[in-house]
């Protein structure tokens, strides 16, 4: 897999070796990037469900001022932070949290990020939906005030109505759906 464009462009990054993890296929980070081409420059992303790292990398390497990633599975935080070496990313541009999405969310005390992004396994998203990790956001603050929150999903899976939230894009790429939403 690699990075597609900007200060890490064209450079290839690990994937962790696991049937759970699926990568965002770099077509559909390209077009998720192409959409987002004005928000990144500056802002804070948030990385959740991060697997390899690879959207909150692109996020760095396209401008973003800070990243966050957020994964559960010690062997996939290994794999992000073997990546992050990988490229050089300076130390005071990224974080990693080992820990449950939901209860990370839950907890969240600090600066709120301006992107969010979450691409949970199919099968978790088509279970639980992404109303309690939307509602979790906006309680904790954990989303700046304009900001954009970006679902992964599968292309089965419609987008969900979240009061609080409008949906401002839905996209099909393949089998993969992206939808974005901001606070109503």
């Amino acid at each position: 897999m690699r990075i597609t464009s900007g200060i890490y462009g064209s450079r290839t990054i690990d994937v962790p070796k696991s049937d759970s993890v699926r990568p965002t296929q770099d077509r559909v980070r390209e077009a998720l990037f192409s959409m987002l081409a004005q928000d990144v420059p500056g802002s804070r992303f948030l990385d959740l469900f991060a697997g390899s790292g690879a959207v909150g990398l692109e996020a760095i390497s396209r401008g973003a001022e800070f990243a966050t990633f957020v994964e559960a599975d010690a062997r996939h935080l290994k794999t992000i932070a073997k990546n992050i070496d990988t490229l050089k990313v300076d130390k005071a541009r990224y974080s990693l949290a080992r820990a449950n999405v939901y209860a990370w969310l839950q907890t969240f005390r600090g600066e709120p990020y301006s992107i969010i992004f979450a691409d949970p396994p199919y099968a978790l998203a088509k279970e639980r939906g992404f109303k309690d990790v939307l509602d979790a956001i906006a309680r904790q603050g954990v989303l700046a005030p304009g900001g954009i929150f970006i679902a992964e999903t599968d292309l089965s899976q419609a987008p969900e109505a979240v009061e609080g939230w409008e949906l401002v894009r839905d996209r099909a790429y393949g089998k993969t759906r992206i939808a974005i939403y901001r606070r109503a």
